[in-house]
């Protein structure tokens, strides 16, 4: 539910040595030129990557994406290894293994994408964020207003679309392929968010060129409790 504008404290912090690009997924910030009638998939948003940096004759770049955002940069880089210099995977995961487990996810996940468009978007936002994912960002009450503020103004028909469409129950697991990945990754989790700092220290035993950061006194969302020290990550380990 975020937005590119979300990393421009981060992007401040790394100006000097990288050109930073901050785009809006589909149907997120002012990215609307998907008709809302367009099926989402990994392969069609893996694609809209890979034709950006394309009309952006970029060759390939460093590749940073946090949460769903890492589930679509690490399809990217498998698909469109031409793309990719570098992968950077914040609090993300290749997927789930299990089928039943897979499914599970699938229709919670459409439970929640009804639930938010019966309640709208501003009472799901309250709830979404009481999670304990999510416990660590209300160390920092003004940043929480201004993220709950920011996401209550997506639209809910294309979140709740996103949430069910892009559920992790519908991603095909990225497990078996991680070894494929040629590039260096960097793999950044919170020390406070116990689950994706585990997959971060798995995924690295599947990784040939991977390292691992666990940021103390962190959470789910590093890059906007820690930016400064996120960017220091970008800066010396790229």
């Amino acid at each position: 539910m975020g937005r590119g504008t979300d990393w421009l404290p981060v992007a401040s912090h790394c100006a000097d040595r990288f050109y930073c690009l901050l785009p809006d997924l589909p149907g997120h910030g002012d990215n609307f030129n998907l008709p809302a009638s367009q099926p989402l998939d990994f392969d069609l948003m893996a694609d809209g990557v890979d034709r950006l940096i394309g009309q952006l004759k970029l060759g390939a770049v460093h590749l940073a994406g946090y949460s769903m955002g890492g589930r679509i940069a690490l399809y990217t880089a498998l698909k469109h290894p031409q793309r990719v210099k570098s992968l950077i995977l914040e609090g993300s995961s290749p997927g789930i293994q299990a089928d039943q487990a897979r499914h599970e996810r699938a229709a919670l996940d459409d439970q929640h994408a009804l639930r938010l468009q019966a309640e709208g978007m501003a009472a799901f936002i309250e709830d979404w964020y009481n999670m304990p994912l999510f416990q660590s960002l209300h160390r920092y009450p003004q940043l929480l207003h201004r993220v709950k503020q920011q996401r209550k103004q997506n639209d809910p028909g294309w979140m709740a679309k996103i949430i069910s469409q892009l559920s992790p129950g519908r991603q095909p697991s990225l497990w078996p392929d991680l070894g494929a990945l040629a590039v260096p990754v960097l793999l950044i989790a919170g020390a406070l968010d116990l689950k994706y700092s585990e997959l971060a220290i798995a995924m690295a035993q599947q990784i040939p060129r991977a390292t691992v950061k666990i940021i103390p006194d962190s959470g789910h969302n590093v890059h906007l409790e820690r930016p400064a020290e996120f960017a220091e990550l970008l800066v010396t380990d790229l």
